[in-house]
Order: structure tokens, then C-alpha cells, then sequence
């Protein structure tokens, strides 16, 4: 199966310089806060678009008082056998601007989003238990990177839509609106907008449906997922007239939008809502472990969904996983992983958690930005 062998860090954090070959089932990483062991899954997430899952200034990373840049090497083996070396740091710049830079086997890539020879990476931060109770932005982003790993092009598709969001403000603030141009970007956005909800809707049926289909039989507990916004409802309910009904509620918007800022409707306002089929409870209102279960069975439904669809098998990285689960849901998880036979990293600070695991992991000690096998 496709996994990561290999990885030698060069500066990175207090990881200063490191060579550690893995498992391509389980790995573990034990040790006491501040050792490593989170800096560690940092490094492997920074193959994926954006600043990785601690979303750190790339230049901060660097070991302090160290002036070369940091550089994470890894060996990525694929299920046929070829064998990429990737290697990820970042540049600064004529104007300054901190550019990351990917280079496979040795050659610098002028655009990563879409490269098929970097592996797939889905991860539990110990953050996202903040899911259910911070702000809707968590559970957008949430969502839309469970898109994103089954279509690439939703990235550009929101980037491209917070621009114009951004540009139509500018306009409805001017005291001469060009009607024209404001019309323009207006249009766009609803095209947009309805783009992104179309691709988040089409995901979430198809995680509803494993879920009741494929993983409801096995015991897993499953959910039920919608988003819910006034366009989400549009679209939900099969509305024939959802271009012209979103584009006449955006322009009846902006004298509001003016005064309030940003634009008061479209997929940016969207949010998540969450079913927990268990005991028919909304994620919302349950336990902390019954929440952390529910993400952890979200991201083991889209591995599994990813497999099934593309072929091509995930890399898990669960950062301090085991704690508020029960014996019974991380023997799940445990159940889950052979059976997708995915590699996956975890964390922790007490090796008794992982006593599932048995004989099935590699396990490692972090103690002091240093990482060795036990």
C-alpha cells in the first residue's frame, strides 16, 4: 500500500535534525508535551496545500536562532512500487512574500494542488474537539477539506470566491457604483457559490450513504451530515430557480452589506449540522468523547469513501487521539485502520492507551526533540 517510509528533517522546530524510518501500518509517537511528537506530524502535513495543521508562518518554523531554512525530506512508496522523494521547504521572494516550495525527486513543482504523487493526508488535531462549539468557520473548513480530497478544484473555487466577495465590498463602498461592474462580480459569485455547495452537497450524500449503507452494519456509529443556509436550502430542495433567486437576495443586500461589512449570504455563511445516529442526539448537544467519535468516524468514512472512489489509500495522522475515548471506540479505530489498511500516525503521553494496538504499530519514544523506535 501507498505509504511514507522515510523522513529527515533538517532545522525543523526543535526536530534539528532527524532521519526516522516508519511502519506502513501504524506508527506511534509517545512522549511528554513539548517533546516533538506534534512538530513531528507537522512536518508530514506541510505536503498539503497551505501552511500544515498547525498553520504556522512557514519562516517560524525554523529552529530558533537558525538561519537556513527548515526541510522535510520524506520517501513516499506507492502500491506499484514506485518510489517518490519529496521534499518540501520554502522561499522568500523579490517582494519579500514566503512562498512554499515542493520539489519531487528533485524537481521543483510549479503547482502542488493537483499532483497525483503526493499522498493524501487526513488528520484529527486536538483542536477540532472546539468543532461543534466555536464559530461556523471550524466546521466550513472542516467540511471543505474532506472536499477537497475528493475534487482538487474546490481550493481554487473558494479562493477565487472570497476575492470577489472581497471586491464587491470595495464597490458597494465607493459613492459612484459602476452598476455595470457590480453586476459583474455579483453574477460570479453567485456562480461561484452555487459551484461550492453543489460540490459539498454531492460529498456529504455520499458519506450519508456509506455511512448507512457500508459502516451502519459494521457498528460504527454513523451520522447523519447536512449544511444549512438559505442557499443550502435552495439547493437541497431542488430549486429550479436558485441562480436568479440568490442573485436577487445578493443584490437586495447591499445597502446592508455596506453598512455591516463582507456579504451577508452565500456558502461563506453556510454551517454544519451533524446528526449523531447513536442516540439521536445533535453533535452539538453531545459528550466531548461522543464528539471526538464523530469526527474520527467522519474521517474514517471519507478514507473509506476515497478508497473506494479513487483507489488510491489516505495517510491518517491522529494527534493525541486516544484520550476521551472508551477501550470499545479505540478498538474501532484499531478495527477501522487494518481493515482499510491505511498508514496512519498517532500521538500520545501514556503507551497504555495504544494497548489496543498490541503487536500491530510501530512504537516510538519522543523525549527532547528526539524520536527513537522502542
Amino acid at each position: 500500500m501507498s505509504h511514507i517510509s522515510l523522513i529527515r528533517l533538517t532545522n525543523f522546530r526543535n526536530l534539528y535534525d532527524q532521519e526516522i524510518k516508519f511502519s506502513k501500518s501504524a506508527n506511534v509517537f509517545i512522549g511528554k508535551n513539548g517533546g516533538g511528537k506534534t512538530n513531528l506530524l507537522e512536518s508530514i502535513s506541510l505536503l498539503s496545500p497551505g501552511r500544515g495543521l498547525k498553520k504556522e508562518i512557514l519562516t517560524k518554523i525554523t529552529k530558533f536562532k537558525i538561519k537556513n531554512p527548515w526541510v522535510v525530506f520524506l520517501k513516499y512508496d506507492q502500491e506499484d512500487k514506485t518510489t517518490f522523494d519529496i521534499a518540501t521547504t520554502y522561499d522568500i521572494s523579490k517582494s519579500e512574500s514566503v512562498i512554499k516550495k515542493i520539489l519531487i525527486n528533485g524537481i521543483k513543482q510549479k503547482k502542488s494542488l493537483e499532483l497525483d504523487s503526493l499522498p493524501n493526508l487526513i488528520w484529527f488535531i486536538p483542536e477540532m474537539e472546539r468543532l461543534f462549539g466555536g464559530p461556523p468557520s471550524l466546521r466550513r473548513n472542516f467540511i471543505d477539506r474532506i472536499v477537497y480530497s475528493f475534487d482538487k478544484k474546490i481550493l481554487f473555487e473558494l479562493n477565487s470566491y472570497s476575492k470577489l466577495i472581497r471586491e464587491r465590498y470595495q464597490i458597494i463602498q465607493m459613492d459612484n457604483i459602476d452598476e455595470n461592474w457590480l453586476d459583474k462580480v455579483e453574477e460570479s459569485i453567485v456562480i461561484l457559490g452555487i459551484s461550492i455547495i453543489r460540490k459539498r452537497d454531492k460529498i456529504l450524500r455520499i458519506l450519508n450513504e456509506t455511512f448507512k449503507i457500508d459502516l451502519i452494519p459494521m457498528k460504527i456509529s454513523g451520522c447523519q451530515i447536512k449544511m444549512t443556509g438559505y442557499i443550502d436550502e435552495l439547493f437541497s430542495n431542488n430549486n429550479q430557480n436558485i441562480k436568479e433567486k440568490y442573485l436577487d437576495e445578493i443584490r437586495k443586500s447591499r445597502i446592508n452589506d455596506r453598512f455591516r461589512g463582507g456579504c451577508g449570504i452565500g456558502p461563506h455563511k453556510s454551517d454544519l449540522e451533524i446528526l449523531y445516529l447513536k442516540n439521536n442526539i445533535y453533535a452539538n448537544y453531545c459528550s466531548t468523547g461522543q464528539q471526538k467519535e464523530i469526527i474520527l468516524n467522519m474521517l474514517l468514512c471519507q478514507s473509506y469513501c476515497l478508497i473506494k472512489a479513487h483507489k488510491k489509500k489516505p495517510i491518517l495522522i491522529f494527534d493525541e487521539v486516544c484520550s476521551h475515548l472508551d477501550e470499545n471506540t479505540r478498538s474501532i479505530i484499531l478495527y477501522l485502520i487494518e481493515w482499510l489498511k491505511v498508514q496512519v500516525f498517532m500521538t500520545g503521553n501514556d503507551e497504555k492507551l495504544f494497548s489496543f494496538l498490541s503487536k500491530k504499530a510501530k512504537f516510538f519514544s519522543v523525549k527532547s526533540g528526539s524520536i527513537n523506535s522502542l
